[in-house]
């Protein structure tokens, strides 16, 4: 399998935070979805299934390309029910046996052309579609990842969407499309919610989204589910829950190609009445995660018959080399680089087998104020932004009403010595550029070091012997607007502690059976434990236990910091939140106090001990709600009381 990715910087943008309460706010500007108005509901005709009509044994149809004042047939499309997929022939032609549980008969988008009407029909004797030239070049592009939109009546989500939809019709050059990878709605993952609330839903995103000025393409999933037509569709039909989502978006296994790629959307939510959970003392029928046979046959031919020269990209809610079966093999035969994902509500990526990105969330969380928009790795709620070249693509994270973002180093790393903070600028208007403050007062220019598509990029590097010890506010702000973005992070120079300090215990567990960590790992060798770079003891192979270490009071500085040195470069562990506790006080990394504060907004204070941290450059660690990478710790002795 080649790979011929690029694989750009993540933007996360966390929140400002001053000792000793730790804030989440400040990298969010304070109201940024209540700023914009809600569009007005852009209703669509769009094609409907024929409930209860007799599937025809045959369908037949053409494909009429119309260029230049005339029509002739168009060869080599595919043609699909969603179960099987067909070819036209020399004149345009094709002839399918629709699947007794087929609604649809859709087309694959070529690359180069657009279709003229529907891309998708209801099933009849003879289905027809049209076709014409492309105007824009597909050589290079640029398309929008937006997921885990969670849209209901809730006003704020319907301003947040609206907001995203202002935004991305502002873009310069256009965006092609939009893929939205799952959670379109807000709607009962065991299908509690009323017909009415469904119907609500969709009317209310695709009426927002409507509004866009390009395609939009839509993966459907389990809080897009919906309790109507449950007596035609009951619970063990692969096909339950889904007419909602054929009546306002159309099929929800489909495939398009853009310039290269051969986008598929894949859903992998059955309710089969197969997986039942206790949900507040009741038992409750949850979706079956897993891409269903008849699906995954559909996969294989669809991937089969892509046009020559494209590679595959998909557009899932998960992982699908977790949720569909023998996808690695697929990816291996169909050549599939890469997936789009959503559903954890975090920016993170995996390289192998099948390399995918998880997009954040637009919602954040509209529904608990609480949250401050934050998702739960502290990225603002936002999307992310594509640009294809070729076989090459670049990206980067954008959130939600947000033209400025600090992109590196993540909030609470700790400074010693020259530390560059980088920073970039979205369509930056004539004249306009970045400054920093290290106090809120002066404010300087950052140096512009590069200009990728829709932004520039600035940077700035900082001596840290030039400040004190302790929690740094970094800020950044545009010189012609008023958005400010702010950053803390840890100056540790290595400078004593004033005052008498008694002697301190550092503590964390290791590959713990934490509740909610999907992953549990040990460390296959020996790992040092650092604390200020001196060892203070050792975390044996293979071991999972909770451990303590003693810290002299001559150890202590007044920023603290925590490390690990493996035996194998390779390896890594998981590890619970470290605390450094001197007497009564409890002493937590700044990135870890914001994260437990989202996390008890996001799931409440029962919450904060979930998961823990990924640390090491073991393959196998892939940040998760609950989970994230980070190596390095640390501890201000300015939080204690």
């Amino acid at each position: 399998m080649r790979f011929y990715l690029f694989l750009g910087f993540i933007v996360i943008a966390a929140g400002v935070m001053t000792a000793p309460d730790i804030l989440v706010s400040a990298e969010r500007t304070p109201g940024t979805t209540d700023v914009s108005q809600t569009l007005k509901l852009l209703p669509k005709e769009t094609p409907q299934p024929n409930y209860g009509a007799k599937v025809p044994a045959v369908i037949t149809g053409k494909l009429m390309l119309h260029a230049s004042g005339t029509a002739s047939g168009l060869p080599g499309v595919s043609v699909s029910d969603g179960y099987s997929v067909v070819k036209t022939d020399a004149q345009g032609a094709y002839e399918l046996k629709p699947n007794p549980a087929a609604v649809f008969i859709n087309v694959t988008r070529p690359a180069g052309y657009d279709i003229q009407g529907d891309w998708y029909k209801p099933l009849a004797g003879e289905v027809n579609f049209e076709l014409k030239p492309a105007v824009d070049d597909e050589r290079e592009f640029i398309f929008i990842h937006v997921t885990d939109t969670h849209i209901s009546k809730d006003p704020v989500a319907l301003k947040g969407l609206s907001r995203f939809v202002e935004e991305a019709n502002k873009l310069t050059p256009k965006p092609r499309f939009v893929v939205n990878s799952g959670d379109l709605l807000n709607l009962s993952k065991a299908l509690l919610s009323s017909p009415a609330n469904g119907r609500a839903g969709f009317q209310n995103y695709t009426g927002i989204m409507n509004h866009l000025t390009m395609p939009y393409y839509n993966v459907a999933g389990d809080h897009t589910d919906s309790v109507y037509r449950l007596d035609e569709f009951p619970r063990g039909d692969h096909r339950c829950a889904k007419p909602l989502f054929w009546e306002y978006l159309g099929p929800h296994f489909f495939s398009f190609e853009y310039g290269k790629i051969h986008f598929v959307s894949v859903d992998y939510c059955y309710h089969l009445g197969k997986r039942k959970l206790t949900v507040n003392g009741k038992k409750r029928d949850y979706p079956t995660l897993q891409v269903q046979p008849m699906h995954t046959a559909w996969m294989n031919q669809d991937l089969q018959q892509r046009s020559p020269g494209t590679y595959v990209v998909t557009t899932s809610e998960h992982d699908l080399t977790e949720y569909c079966p023998d996808f690695t093999k697929m990816a291996q035969q169909h050549d599939i680089r890469f997936q789009l994902l959503g559903d954890d509500h975090v920016v993170s990526e995996k390289t192998q087998p099948v390399p995918f990105r998880t997009g954040g969330a637009l919602a954040g969380c509209w529904w608990n104020p609480k949250t401050e928009q934050l998702c739960p790795d502290l990225s603002p709620q936002g999307y992310l932004i594509y640009r294809v070249v070729g076989e090459e693509m670049d990206y980067f994270y954008k959130g939600l009403g947000q033209r400025i973002a600090i992109v590196s180093p993540r909030i609470g790393a700790d400074w010693q010595g020259k530390t560059e903070v980088q920073a970039h600028l979205v369509q930056p208007e004539p004249g306009e550029f970045l400054e920093y403050s290290l106090n809120g007062t002066d404010w300087k220019p950052m140096r512009e070091t590069g200009q990728p598509f829709y932004r520039k990029q600035y940077a700035v590097t900082v001596d840290s012997a030039s400040l004190p010890d302790g929690h740094l506010n970094f800020q950044v702000r545009s010189n012609l607007a008023t958005e400010i973005r702010d950053r803390q992070f840890v100056v540790a120079n290595g400078a004593k502690p004033a005052g008498n300090w008694p002697d301190a215990i550092l503590e964390f567990s290791v590959g713990a059976r934490i509740s909610n960590a999907k992953i549990k790992k040990t460390p296959t060798g020996k790992v040092q434990v650092l604390f200020n770079e001196e060892v203070v003891g050792s975390i044996p192979a293979n071991t999972r236990k909770a451990y303590s270490f003693p810290i002299k009071a001559s150890q202590l500085h007044a920023a603290n910091t925590l490390s690990f040195k493996f035996s194998d470069p390779a390896d890594g562990m998981t590890l619970g939140s470290p605390v450094l506790k001197i007497g009564k006080n409890q002493l937590r990394d700044p990135r870890d106090t914001a994260v437990r504060k989202v996390k008890a907004a996001h799931w409440g204070t029962g919450a904060v001990d979930w998961g823990g941290y990924l640390v090491g450059d073991s393959p196998e660690l892939v940040g998760n709600p609950f989970q994230r990478k980070q190596s390095r710790f640390c501890f201000v002795l300015n939080d204690a009381e």
